[in-house]
């Protein structure tokens, strides 16, 4: 049973900052798993009756909620409702978070990694995939992590301003002459004084760095270590890709909207591939693609979805293209 997706989704409902993507995922799960409702039925109506229901009395509410679950078992089982307890108190602590204007989904922890000016002490925020998170950071910079992307931060800032990224991150960088904002990745850095822009730098695809606002210096990492490090500057509605295994890097034209679309519930595919666009529709919706036949990898196709569910997404490209899917619990099966 789904329980931890179910609590962390039910939660954020309660406390009034789901999005409409969030509810339609708790809608899903109530529907796939019916076994749910009387917890979610439950839980509600203690929610509803406690007092001074708001975000920043959220943590309190919640605690009042805990009690009171403790002393009505939600189940039989009493194995089930000492887990599903434990899984509240966890979630009570997720929303307390929004009482200093900052919620994370998951813990915050020290980064595990030797990294640059150990003396700092380092943060570290992952997501895994069908979530995506929000935070901002000790210089007031605001950042809107995708879904299985990790981002590694000091808690203060020193001399300087670093953090490290795996996967793809949206950032409004706060401004400050003295200290550069520097983005560390797999394959490069970026580097910028005060400005809004998207980076994706996930694990074996190209580093693509768009500006919406400013200007940053990418500086990719070549493979050669006698290359010479050139600095790309780029400039709002210009993306740069770069792939690391070849050494090629492009910069073209873009519609930077189209960029942080996924901060905001779009999906915007623009002549990609289906093995493409599955890789980012597994990323936000949890599930694993797997194709059956290899054609419907390679064909392209466009469209732009918001808020929709997996059903609704693959419902629309099927219609574009000649090819079968079939969406099971824990899998989507593309076929011809």
């Amino acid at each position: 049973m789904p329980n931890d997706t179910f609590i962390q989704l039910l939660t954020r409902k309660l406390a009034g900052v789901a999005t409409a993507e969030e509810i339609q995922a708790l809608d899903t799960l109530l529907e796939q798993h019916p076994e749910l409702k009387p917890r979610y039925h439950q839980l509600s109506r203690y929610f509803a009756e406690a007092p001074h229901r708001k975000a920043s009395n959220a943590e309190l509410v919640l605690q009042r909620t805990l009690s009171k679950i403790k002393t009505a078992p939600l189940s039989p089982e009493k194995e089930k409702r000492k887990t599903f307890r434990w899984q509240w108190a966890a979630a009570a602590a997720v929303v307390s978070g929004l009482a200093v204007g900052v919620f994370l989904l998951f813990r915050s922890r020290p980064a595990t990694a030797p990294m640059a000016g150990n003396t700092l002490q380092w943060q570290q925020q992952a997501n895994p995939k069908g979530i995506k998170s929000f935070l901002t950071l000790a210089d007031g910079t605001r950042i809107w992590l995708n879904a299985e992307s990790e981002l590694k931060y000091p808690r203060q800032f020193g001399d300087s301003r670093e953090v490290y990224l795996e996967g793809e991150a949206f950032l409004e960088v706060a401004d400050d002459v003295k200290r550069p904002f520097i983005v560390h990745l797999r394959e490069g850095t970026v580097k910028v004084l005060g400005t809004a822009f998207n980076i994706r730098a996930y694990h074996n695809e190209p580093v693509q760095t768009a500006v919406i606002s400013g200007k940053v210096a990418f500086i990719p990492r070549y493979n050669d270590a006698k290359q010479t490090r050139d600095t790309i500057l780029i400039t709002p509605d210009v993306k740069v890709s770069y792939t690391s295994r070849t050494g090629t890097l492009v910069k073209d034209t873009t519609t930077s909207l189209n960029d942080k679309a996924w901060t905001e519930g779009r999906l915007v595919f623009r002549n990609n591939t289906l093995e493409e666009i599955c890789a980012s529709l597994e990323r936000n919706f949890g599930k694993r693609v797997v194709f059956d036949a290899d054609a419907p990898r390679q064909y392209r196709l466009t469209g732009t979805f918001r808020n929709n569910s997996l059903q609704d997404i693959m419902y629309y490209l099927s219609r574009s293209k000649p090819f079968h899917y079939t969406i099971t619990d824990s899998t989507l099966v593309i076929s011809e």
